[in-house]
């Protein structure tokens, strides 16, 4: 037994007047009133329905709880963490499980005097997004700690490195990373869908070759 901080997003296709944005939102306060009442301070598992609370399970369980009354619901978020987290849309599950990597590049095909042509480094943060079947035993997806194991000897690659020499025919900008996640994570992670990397808070990249919605948190 143990437990959880979760949050919890609503997403729902948007009137076609703005100015109904405020009522709205009213709505979905209280629709979702009674289902924090019923999750806020309990053991999930005593809920009928949650006796296996994953993350994709309350996903599932907010999505029958409020579909018949939100007909706009487009999907449910649940962070289980600040880090991870699923998603469902009524029809699919996502998880994504999110690192930080403390890196070292150089942009040696940065403009003559450009700062970035020299030895430089960034936090970055990366998401790894995942489409796979709910597995109906376990009541997940993808086992969060299993993507963390067959993902890490990548992230050792990567973190603490000097990511010019690891991309060595190519200047190691966020979208080139991107790619060379893609690529390294082929056939360690399959059901890897979407790549979300951030240089600084303000800026980064998104790699998406699935049929990921939009609405995934970002």
């Amino acid at each position: 037994m143990h437990g959880h901080g979760f949050e919890v997003i609503l997403h729902a296709d948007h009137g076609p007047h703005p100015r109904q944005s405020s009522s709205e939102h009213d709505r979905l306060d209280r629709l979702w009133a009674p289902c924090h009442a019923e999750l806020d301070h309990v053991c999930l598992n005593d809920i009928p329905g949650l006796e296996n609370p994953t993350s994709e399970m309350i996903c599932m369980w907010l999505w029958r709880r409020l579909k018949p009354e939100l007909p706009e619901l487009g999907s449910v978020t649940v962070y289980e963490t600040a880090t991870c987290g699923a998603y469902f849309d009524g029809r699919d599950y996502r998880i994504w499980k999110e690192s930080a990597l403390d890196s070292a590049l150089r942009l040696t095909r940065a403009p003559a005097g450009d700062p970035r042509r020299r030895i430089h480094g960034h936090t970055y943060i990366l998401r790894l997004h995942l489409h796979a079947p709910l597995d109906e035993i376990m009541g997940w997806t993808i086992d969060f700690g299993d993507v963390k194991d067959r993902f890490t000897p990548i992230f050792l690659e990567l973190d603490h490195q000097p990511l010019h020499e690891l991309v060595a025919d190519r200047d190691p900008d966020i979208a080139t990373l991107a790619g060379w996640i893609r690529r390294a994570t082929t056939n360690v992670l399959p059901q890897l869908e979407r790549i979300d990397l951030y240089e600084t808070p303000g800026c980064g990249a998104i790699l998406s070759w699935g049929d990921s919605s939009p609405a995934l948190p970002i």
